[in-house]
């Protein structure tokens, strides 16, 4: 799929096999990642270029042959910083590592993995065993020779040994862990509010409201988190929007504008070539 200037390449062995490959090639400075959560593992490995990857309000510069690891249910979001980055998103059900008898690597490793528990270092800089490791998935997902889905869950069991011994950041008691989810379900809401209501006019009280914060903490959080103003996460989210219009529907400029949440259409215009690097009326065409 290419949409402006980023391909994309899904790697899909069959529906429901839990392992998912994608691979991003962006030709231009700008967003790469929205700001989203998900309960799988994730491996995001830079083959070329270099980007900034804000997750759980810390920003990382990555360079190539940087591994950035994606705990479950952390917020994360991301920006180019270069005009040709590559970019490999390996996403891992970590359920597809459990087996139906209880063993003790289960109950010791597994389990704590899944519950959020065990959680790893973000940021890896040139790990050579780490990236040979991701290698491989690749190759065992593009080749699907027989067996290729064994292969691949025991390079991943590979990845999790590599990470535990290297890398592993904490492991939350009870209480640690139940603060850390309250604060991130917080920051949460409010994402999935803006979601659903980009096209109204939010203020920024509701949304401190809906965290339950005060707008000078709230504002620092969410920035620290999405790395963005939260009136620049709402525009970036309705400029984004506005391309889905555009090119799915029939609505004509102002319409589109209208559609997101915009009133004056000719700022409309302005804001979305600054996002998307052309204008409406020329993605259109």
């Amino acid at each position: 799929m290419t949409i402006a200037n980023r391909r994309q390449w899904d790697y899909d062995m069959y529906h429901d096999f839990p392992v998912k490959i994608t691979r991003y090639e962006q030709l231009e400075r700008g967003p790469v990642l929205e700001s989203h959560w998900h309960e799988q593992f994730e491996i995001l490995y830079f083959e070329q270029g270099e980007s900034l990857i804000h997750c759980n309000g810390r920003p990382y510069e990555v360079k190539t042959g940087d591994i950035m690891i994606i705990n479950n249910n952390e917020i994360h979001c991301g920006e180019t910083l270069c005009k040709h980055l590559i970019y490999y998103i390996v996403k891992v059900d970590l359920n597809f590592l459990l087996s139906s008898q209880v063993d003790f690597c289960q109950t010791k490793y597994i389990n704590p993995l899944l519950q959020g528990r065990i959680r790893f270092q973000n940021h890896i800089t040139q790990n050579d065993r780490l990236a040979e490791q991701i290698q491989k998935i690749v190759k065992e997902y593009n080749q699907q020779e027989i067996g290729c889905e064994l292969a691949i869950k025991e390079h991943i069991y590979h990845i999790i040994v590599l990470l535990l011994r290297q890398y592993k950041q904490e492991m939350f008691n009870n209480n640690g862990y139940d603060r850390q989810q309250k604060g991130m379900n917080q920051l949460r809401t409010v994402l999935e509010y803006i979601d659903k209501h980009y096209n109204e006019n939010i203020s920024l009280t509701q949304l401190a409201n809906l965290a339950s914060m005060s707008n000078q903490h709230f504002c620092r959080i969410f920035k620290g988190t999405t790395g963005k103003r939260p009136v620049d996460y709402m525009n970036y989210l309705r400029i984004n929007k506005a391309v889905t219009f555009l090119s799915e529907s029939d609505l004509n400029i102002s319409e589109v504008a209208m559609a997101v949440g915009f009133d004056d259409s000719n700022y409309f215009s302005r804001l979305f070539k600054k996002y998307q690097k052309i204008s409406p009326s020329a993605m259109r065409r």
